[in-house]
Order: structure tokens, then sequence, then C-alpha cells
């Protein structure tokens, strides 16, 4: 995999090669960069990785839930992701870094991470790099760096974690309208 460039500007894009499969690809100009496989069809383990690490990553939890991220083969969690009631959430790290994830429009379609005095990291909007009709069943997003921090290592897994929340929230949606109707 080839690490990518997060150059303020510069885009990504995540691409679900198969419909109906639960495995995503992160893509750049430069060729592959990363990928997020969910583990079980209906599952919330997945499996990030990227030319910078490997983590899983799960939800847990009802009344307090949470996202946990470790590095792949290990039991401390690296970050939590603790989400709030009506949509976003903060994510701290074991460091003490924290960011938080939240809607940058109304009508809550593009997302991203902030940083604690409200720098804005990344934007991930649906879309796709060229759009085919082909594409029409398939979860796509365009990944837009706006600011990077010099030494900010957490940006691989910041945008890993930022497709892992916005697949579940798509998901919770699908599932939440299926039971309404």
């Amino acid at each position: 995999m080839e690490v990518f460039s997060a150059a303020p500007g510069s885009k990504l894009f995540w691409v679900q090669p198969r419909a109906l499969e639960r495995e995503f690809e992160l893509r750049s100009e430069c060729g592959l960069c990363g990928r997020l496989r969910f583990e079980k069809a209906l599952g919330t383990l997945a499996t990030a990785d990227s030319a910078q690490g490997r983590w899983t990553l799960k939800r847990s939890g009802f009344l307090n839930p949470r996202v946990t991220i470790r590095k792949s083969g290990r039991y401390a969690d690296v970050a939590v992701f603790w989400p709030k009631l009506w949509g976003g959430g903060w994510v701290d790290f074991a460091d003490g870094n924290r960011f938080q994830w939240k809607s940058f429009n109304f009508w809550g379609t593009a997302w991203g991470f902030a940083g604690v005095r409200e720098e804005l990291l990344f934007t991930m909007k649906p879309g796709a790099e060229k759009t085919k009709l082909s594409d029409l069943l398939k979860t796509q997003a365009v990944v837009e760096i706006v600011t990077h921090p010099d030494g900010l290592a957490e940006m691989p897994l910041l945008i890993m974690l930022g497709w892992y929340l916005m697949i579940m929230q798509q998901e919770y949606s699908a599932t939440a309208a299926a039971v309404i109707s």
C-alpha cells in the first residue's frame, strides 16, 4: 500500500469494489492507500489497513456506546470514540490527543474530524472520483484534506475511523427506515 499525501487540498476516495460486500478501499491518484473490511456480514468488528498500520475497530455497549480502536493483535485500546446522542462525538487517544467528529452541513452528509481548537482536518462526503452507472449500489466517498498539522500521526487512523462511522450510521439509518415502514 502507498502512503497517502496529507497535504491540504489533496483528495482521497473511498471505493467499494463489489456492491453488497462490506469491504472498502481508500485510493489516491497514486493507488491503494488503505482498506477497511468488516469481518462479518452483520457485525461491527472491522479491520483497517494502511501503510501506517493495522487496527481493529469495534462498536460495543448499548446504554454507554463506544467504538474501541486497537492495534491489530493487541488488547489495549489505542483510542476510544464516544458518540453523542444526535450524531458526532469525540475520539480520545491513549496519548491524550482528542478530536471531534461532526457534521459540516445541515443534511448531515458531510462529516469530518476537527481538533480541540476547532481546526478542521478533513471532510468526508458521499461521491466518487468518476461517477459510473455500475456504482449505483455502492457506498463511496470523497475525502478532502483541509489542514494537516505537522507531526499528526493520527491522520490515517482518523480517516479510517471516519469511514467506519459513516458506514455504521448508514447501516443504522437503513435498519431504522426498514423497521418504521
